[in-house]
């Protein structure tokens, strides 16, 4: 498919790109990795007026040790990432999820801000403009229903990040930067849980640093796809385990992911959590597996996950 006209804008540092967001009045939208944006922009799921490309801004490609924390860049690639020393022998978790995410070819290009800023997906929602005027558009597209579950004034498509899930587990936080100036937020609070509009990024807000507490930990993710390779999850699941406590993370079942304290290590604790996770889940009929299978496998990769993390299974 072609793109769509827009006028492109490559920004040298942050103050830069929030100044050319700002003339742009709100039509602008920022460039990174593109693995995300681009199919959104062929599709015309997108429709910026200008594009403002951030890959050339050095602040946002490092990695360094910053007092207690890990602070990653959100234009470091998924691929540069998930070969990082620190990343292998600190967080499993996240290198799992980077190790899993999509191919190699695409890991060069993405960038883990990307990944985590990606757009929520479904079924009915990812397709051509041809299509989706023909089927109706559903609420994520200024209708007034929800073209899965019929009647339903709600968005069910998934956020389906592969890396927010074992960065949640890990208590990460994120730095933010726009025209408000800058904050510092848990990552939690950066998911909205509206589908339609997934995040609270405020507008002209980019997303400048990840902070990951300094701490060794054990842990593991779990994800659910028909291939082996390039597929979102349509469900994932991360656990880390620092100092006998721990997190675990479900996603790819919603607008946001569900996040849960891991403070019983006993056997039946540790079910208590899956199961909790597994009736929480709330999935509908808009990937290509069924919601039911979805919802029970919520429980198989919840343990199987806590079992790793705890060096129980390979």
């Amino acid at each position: 498919m072609i793109l769509p006209k827009f006028d492109y804008k490559k920004a040298e540092d942050i103050a830069a790109a929030i100044a050319l967001y700002e003339r742009s009045k709100g039509r602008a939208c920022y460039l990174a990795g593109g693995t995300d944006l681009i199919p959104l922009l062929k599709l015309r799921l997108s429709e910026p007026s200008a594009m403002i490309d951030l890959k050339g801004i050095p602040q946002l490609k490092t990695i360094s040790r910053k007092g207690n924390s890990l602070v990653i860049g959100p234009n470091v690639t998924l691929f540069e990432l998930k070969n990082h020393e620190t990343v292998k022998d600190y967080f499993p978790a996240l290198y799992e999820s980077l190790d899993a995410t999509s191919c190699e070819t695409l890991q060069m290009r993405g960038t883990i801000g990307g990944n985590i800023l990606q757009n929520t997906r479904c079924l009915l929602y990812n397709k051509s403009l041809d299509w989706r005027t023909a089927r109706g558009f559903c609420y994520k597209m200024g209708g007034e229903t929800c073209n899965v579950v019929p009647n339903a004034a709600a968005c069910f498509s998934n956020y389906c990040s592969d890396n927010a899930l074992s960065l949640l587990s890990l208590s990460a936080s994120v730095k933010l930067a726009g025209p408000e100036g800058e904050r510092k937020i848990k990552l939690e609070k950066l998911f909205s849980k509206d589908g339609r509009n997934p995040f609270t990024l405020k507008p002209g807000e980019i997303l400048t640093e990840f902070h990951i507490p300094f701490k060794r930990s054990t842990g593991a993710y779990e994800k659910l796809r028909v291939r082996n390779a390039i597929d979102y999850p349509l469900l994932g699941v991360a656990v880390s385990m620092i100092g006998g406590k721990g997190k675990v993370c479900v996603g790819g079942i919603g607008p946001a992911p569900l996040v849960y304290d891991l403070k019983d290590l006993s056997g039946a604790g540790l079910k208590e959590v899956a199961q909790q996770a597994r009736q929480e889940a709330r999935p509908v009929s808009n990937t290509t597996l069924s919601a039911g299978y979805r919802k029970k496998m919520v429980n198989v990769l919840t343990q199987r996950a806590i079992k790793r993390a705890l060096k129980e299974g390979k």
